[in-house]
C-alpha cells in the first residue's frame, strides 16, 4: 500500500502534540512516582496518627517532602513540552510552503517513507511497538528521541486507516 500525503501544518502540529508525552515520558514518570510516594506516605502517616502514634508524623513529613519534590518535576516537564512545541511551530512556519508531499509505502518487510528532505526504509523489526491515539497510528522507533512515525485517519481515509492498522498489528505483534 502506498499513500502520498500533502503536508498540512495543522495535522502535523496535532500529531506532534500526541508524541510529546512519549518523548518526555521519563520526566513525567519520575514526577508521577514522586507524587504517588508522597501521597501514600502522607496517608499512611495520617492513619498512624489516628491510631494514636506519633510515628505518623515521620511519614507525613516524608510525604510532604516527596510532594514538594514532585512539583518542580512537573514544572520541568511542562516547560520542556512547551519549549519543544514552540520550536516545532517555528520550524513548521519556516518550511510549510516548501515541504511538499510525504509518501508512505507499506511493504512486506518494511515501511518506506519519502519526502523532500528524507528517504527512510525501516524494517518492521526496528519498531518497538505502536499506539493508536485520537485516530492516529503512532509507530514507535525511538520514542524518547522523538523518532515516531505517524499517519492519521484524516490523511488517508477511514478504510485505508483500518487496513494499515491491521497490517501493523500483524507485523508488530
Amino acid at each position: 500500500m502506498k499513500f502520498e500525503i500533502p503536508f498540512n501544518s495543522d495535522i502535523y502540529l496535532n500529531q506532534t502534540e500526541l508524541t510529546i508525552p512519549l518523548i518526555y515520558k521519563p520526566y513525567l514518570k519520575d514526577a508521577r512516582e514522586s507524587l504517588i510516594v508522597g501521597l501514600i506516605s502522607t496517608l499512611i502517616g495520617i492513619s498512624i496518627i489516628m491510631g494514636k502514634s506519633y510515628l505518623g508524623i515521620v511519614f507525613i513529613v516524608l510525604g510532604i517532602f516527596y510532594i514538594v519534590k514532585a512539583y518542580p518535576k512537573f514544572q520541568l516537564y511542562n516547560k520542556l513540552k512547551s519549549t519543544y512545541f514552540e520550536k516545532i511551530k517555528e520550524k513548521v512556519a519556516e518550511v510549510e510552503s516548501d515541504f511538499g508531499n510525504g509518501i508512505f509505502e507499506f511493504k512486506d518487510e518494511s515501511i518506506k517513507y519519502v519526502d523532500k528532505n528524507i528517504t527512510r526504509d525501516i524494517k518492521w523489526t526496528e519498531f518497538k511497538g505502536f499506539k493508536i491515539k485520537e485516530s492516529n497510528l503512532l509507530m514507535l522507533l525511538e520514542p524518547e528521541k522523538g523518532d515516531i512515525m505517524i499517519i492519521g485517519e484524516n490523511e488517508i481515509g477511514s478504510e485505508n486507516f483500518k487496513k494499515i492498522v491491521e497490517l501493523v498489528k500483524t507485523k508488530l505483534k
